[in-house]
């Protein structure tokens, strides 16, 4: 059985949303409208956050290499990994693949491209981020519980996709479980 949705709003409401009716499984849309209740959300909404991580990232991670694993296994296996291997990993295998899904989704790799597919990336992952751009500067705050090597491996990533595009860091904190960067953009950003 499906249920038909309808996106319903005040015509006089200048938007750029389509309005739409789709049918949905009978159990896949009182799934939805269980979680929908749990967050304090409407369906609507939901549905809306679950497409556009659809469109903007999960139809991608097949196609850049990524995939999910649980976070308690990734710190066991960081944890066994030298400082000297782990650098290595994050200036080659890390930033390369983190540089093709910016230039695969975004087409380009400049600051806001790359802002937004690493959002995408951490959000998929479940690790909360936090971005706080002003005319000056770019800071990431990054939560994560994934230990100390975790940290440094990203604080990598960054620095060498920052460097690239000619931003300077300004202050780095990578600790056990929280990553800070600020990097200044008041210089010559460049465009790869």
């Amino acid at each position: 059985m499906a249920k038909k949705l309808k996106n319903m709003k005040d015509p006089s409401e200048k938007s750029a949303n389509v309005s739409t009716t789709i049918r949905i499984p009978k159990k896949v849309f009182e799934k939805i409208e269980l979680e929908a209740t749990t967050q304090d959300s409407s369906i609507s909404n939901l549905i809306n956050s679950i497409l556009r991580k659809y469109v903007s990232w999960d139809r991608f991670v097949g196609d850049i290499g990524y995939m999910h694993m649980p976070k308690a296994f990734l710190r066991s296996m960081f944890e066994k990994i030298s400082e000297k291997d782990m650098e290595k990993l994050a200036t080659t295998t890390g930033y390369g693949r983190m540089r093709d899904a910016i230039l695969f989704i975004n087409g380009k790799v400049d600051l806001d491209g790359t802002i937004n597919v690493i959002k995408l990336w951490l959000s998929a992952s479940e690790i909360p981020i936090r971005v706080i751009r002003d005319p000056e500067d770019v800071e990431f705050i990054v939560p994560h519980n994934l230990g100390q090597k975790w940290s440094m491996y990203f604080g990598i990533i960054l620095k060498t996709i920052f460097e690239e595009l000619d931003l300077s860091l300004k202050k780095e904190d990578l600790e056990e479980h929280t990553v800070t960067m600020i990097f200044s953009t008041n210089t010559n950003k460049k465009k790869i």
